[in-house]
């Protein structure tokens, strides 16, 4: 039977691949048959994103999502030593909580930096040249509930999120005579290292009696999160862009 989601063939840049929605990412694309080339904060987390696909070629590269202005070199310099791409996924994030009265300028830049203003680079730079990234092809950003439920103390997390989803409506239009799809993935609490310390932190807290309550289908696991990504991705999904597709537990219908 054929498999809609197969991605044999189909090379993917995926950011923040050694964390664990990322890691999951490789895990299950490799699974599908792609080739995957993994981008992260350090050696360390490089060495993760290739663990994840023992036994494949996972190509890794570190960067510093902060320092917008050096990821132009560095995607040329991806593309000039795999080829082109036919997908990208942008994984790397940071989720600060701070207080909304201790949160300065530089509190916000910083998340902004990372989760949105490095992908909007990462994708002009890919998709301004044909032989950088296909047509045809497909791009997914990790968005949140944060984007569109809020908070306190997630000021700045949720306005990086919410540029995201407003910014892939625009590049559709942009992108859309190449028949580049974009879209983002909104997820709540996920269950990742990050989740983890916060059981650790939170145990007996109103924000996770509430977590358990109003996510009634439970914390989702990466895996959950890196399947609905290789859905975008694969040819089984080629009319869906400039979406964001929301995966978070039943918690926004509460």
């Amino acid at each position: 039977m054929n498999n809609p989601m197969d991605l044999t063939g189909k090379r993917i840049l995926i950011t923040g691949a050694g964390g664990g929605i990322g890691s999951a990412t490789v895990r299950v694309l490799n699974g599908l048959g792609a080739e995957t080339v993994a981008i992260d904060i350090s050696e360390e987390a490089v060495g993760l994103a290739q663990a994840a696909a023992p036994g494949r070629s996972v190509p890794g590269y570190v960067a510093d999502f902060k320092q917008v202005e050096e990821l132009e070199p560095l995607v040329k310099r991806i593309c000039d030593e795999n080829g082109r791409f036919d997908g990208f996924v942008h994984c790397a994030g940071v989720a600060p909580m701070r207080p909304f009265k201790m949160t300065k300028y530089e509190n916000v830049l910083g998340p902004m930096q990372i989760n949105f203003f490095s992908f909007v680079e990462i994708v002009r730079v890919l998709t301004a040249k044909k032989d950088r990234f296909a047509d045809g092809g497909s791009i997914v950003a990790m968005s949140s509930i944060a984007s569109v439920h809020g908070k306190p103390t997630k000021t700045a997390y949720s306005a990086s999120k919410a540029a995201l989803d407003a910014a892939v409506r625009c590049m559709v239009c942009d992108l859309k005579k190449r028949l580049i799809r974009i879209n983002t993935v909104m997820p709540s609490w996920v269950n990742t290292a990050m989740y983890q310390k916060f059981l650790d932190k939170y145990s007996d807290s109103p924000e996770l009696r509430e977590i358990e309550e109003r996510q009634y289908m439970g914390v989702s696991e990466p895996e959950e999160i890196a399947n609905t990504i290789a859905f975008l991705l694969s040819d089984a999904t080629k009319t869906i862009t400039g979406t964001s597709i929301l995966m978070d537990g039943g918690i926004s219908q509460g």
